[in-house]
């Protein structure tokens, strides 16, 4: 039998069987070995001796959010209240093995926030031959920080702490390829991939800007679902005279999708960064804590020196009722509850740091918002308070309070006949289901 014929057999059969599950009807057959379907979660189909599975999947985010102050300096009422809905995340995944060591994986996503709307997201074949390593290749996410690894479907706040915004090294990839190697409570992983670019003159470019990216996870204590938990990455450049913006959504989307610009290289030589992680699980009680450095190395587009460095930290606390969080610790991330019906309560603070050189400063933060002194430094920094109910393993409900604030804001001046804020507050809803 070939391997085209046995593929297909199994493609067939399993089609087949998923189709008779639902009308309850008819006899399946295969001439390969015995399938087994699951639908706990999504559709998966798989044979008996591990050969071959393919696993249907997705999830829809749909979010509500009321915000005002230096958030909403973009909108037609500058700096008053300002309320959305949209579709966060709309995604259909398909992912399995074929010939027991090829692995694949595609989605499908619309992001309502993102004018780039429909897009795979994913498109990626893996191979784990060799018992030290599994190859990554294609277009993915990679491992990059405790809770930007962790899925968006199980992250504690509706959205990830903002830090996240200044990094290069959580971005997915273009196309990349990556070496993994994970042990019982450990994993190591190092990458190569291009990016999105900045790049002055559009997209039309003879090379490419690749970046690389290193991540190591160790878990020194683990008993049952307690367990401690940390983390290091590395991630660097080769920027190739690409753009480098310092800007941020403060932890906000909305469907206009507007950023704060605090400065922009844009001929950088020089771009690299680096995460340190630590979590905590014991019983319900959780706690983790990132911080990170970034440093951006160039010259504006006349050649005035525009170096910036970027540092900052969160750290959160939580307590989840009814059950406690799944950790995996070859990936090091966090994962869905244990239990359903669980409640989850949680407070993050967050803070960074944005030094920029003088000409390096934007002329335009949001909406026409100036900087108060391009000498000086922006802080950054929210306070966040979230609440998630899960009333089964599909379906999480969420509400957060964010209470935001950021320095050397101009609020001397006027932007569409109203005073510049340079604060605000926000109230986040999400409903969401995964299957």
């Amino acid at each position: 039998m070939t391997m085209r014929k046995h593929f297909t057999g199994f493609a067939v059969s399993a089609l087949a069987l998923a189709v008779s599950a639902q009308a309850l009807a008819g006899t399946v057959t295969t001439d390969g070995a015995d399938i087994v379907i699951n639908t706990k979660s999504g559709l998966e189909v798989a044979t008996t001796d591990k050969q071959f599975s393919f696993k249907l999947g997705g999830k829809l985010q749909w979010d509500a959010n009321q915000f005002d102050g230096l958030r909403a300096a973009a909108e037609d009422d500058t700096f008053d209240s300002t309320f959305n809905t949209y579709i966060r995340r709309a995604e259909l995944s398909l992912e399995g093995v074929a010939y027991k060591n090829w692995g694949y994986g595609f989605t499908l996503q619309h992001d309502g926030s993102d004018d780039d709307g429909t897009e795979f997201t994913d498109a990626y074949l893996t191979y784990a031959g060799l018992d030290v390593v599994e190859f990554t290749i294609g277009r993915f996410g990679g491992e990059y920080g405790l809770e930007n690894t962790t899925s968006s479907s199980w992250i504690t706040g509706i959205e990830r702490p903002f830090m996240y915004d200044y990094l290069n090294g959580d971005e997915d990839t273009r196309f990349g390829v990556a070496a993994k190697h994970e042990g019982d409570n450990y994993g190591v992983m190092a990458m190569v991939a291009n990016y999105e670019t900045e790049y002055n003159d559009g997209d039309d470019r003879n090379d490419e800007s690749f970046g690389y990216t290193m991540r190591a996870n160790f878990a020194p204590y683990m008993n049952g679902t307690d367990v401690i938990h940390l983390g290091a990455n590395y991630h660097i450049n080769n920027p190739d005279d690409d753009r480098a913006r310092v800007r941020t959504r403060l932890g906000l989307r909305s469907d206009g999708d507007d950023r704060l610009t605090f400065t922009d290289t844009r001929v950088t030589d020089k771009d690299s960064e680096w995460v340190l992680e630590a979590g905590a699980q014991f019983g319900g009680l959780r706690a983790q804590a990132e911080i990170f450095s970034r440093s951006i190395s160039g010259e504006t587009a006349g050649g005035a020196d525009a170096d910036v460095d970027v540092d900052g930290y969160y750290a959160q606390v939580g307590y989840m009722f009814g059950g406690v969080r799944g950790y995996k610790p070859g990936v090091g991330k966090w994962d869905k509850p244990t239990e359903a019906g669980a409640i989850e309560i949680f407070a993050r603070y967050e803070d960074s740091t944005i030094d920029g050189d003088v000409a390096s400063v934007s002329s335009n933060i949001i909406g026409g918002v100036t900087a108060a002194s391009t000498s000086d430094d922006f802080d950054t920094s929210a306070f966040v308070l979230g609440v998630n109910y899960f009333p089964t393993k599909a379906v999480r409900m969420s509400l957060n309070y964010v209470d935001y604030e950021v320095s050397n804001i101009n609020t001397n001046a006027t932007v569409g006949g109203n005073s510049v804020e340079d604060d605000g507050q926000a109230i986040v809803g999400r409903l969401q289901y995964v299957f």
